[in-house]
């Protein structure tokens, strides 16, 4: 499974006409190897990321996410609740939230983001600056 980061840098992009799809999947975090709150801990927990685009969009998309992999405890209730929150034309945040007893060991996502897509800027140069 691919690693945390790759849920950011490891993203894919298709353009048709104006609309640009950028979508990635990968492990949102692991939290058994070092006994982190996901897996240890109890009560109200978050974990956060924050996605930026690999190339910008010219409004805030329409995010969607999901879950692609979880790995939990079997002796207790598996409560989450995963949402994009702060949607931009350049990013959002990821948030996964647990509560209760609920032990989870690792989650993995998938999200897609569709919207417009930026114009291309074209830059020019002034003929004293070239030389």
């Amino acid at each position: 499974m691919p690693k945390q980061q790759e849920l950011q840098k490891i993203q894919n992009t298709t353009i048709i006409g104006d609309i640009q799809i950028i979508n990635a999947i990968g492990e949102l975090f692991n939290h058994v190897d070092n006994g982190l709150s996901m897996w240890s801990g109890a009560g109200d927990r978050k974990v956060s990321m924050q996605i930026n685009f690999k190339t910008a969009f010219a409004n805030p998309p329409a995010v969607t996410i999901g879950v692609t992999g979880m790995d939990s405890a079997h002796d207790q209730n598996l409560r989450f609740w995963l949402s994009a929150k702060d949607i931009t034309e350049k990013g959002f945040t990821v948030e996964f939230d647990s509560w209760g007893d609920t032990h989870i060991a690792r989650a993995a996502i998938s999200w897609t983001a569709i919207g417009k897509r930026k114009p291309y800027e074209v830059k020019t140069t002034s003929a004293s600056t070239i030389r």
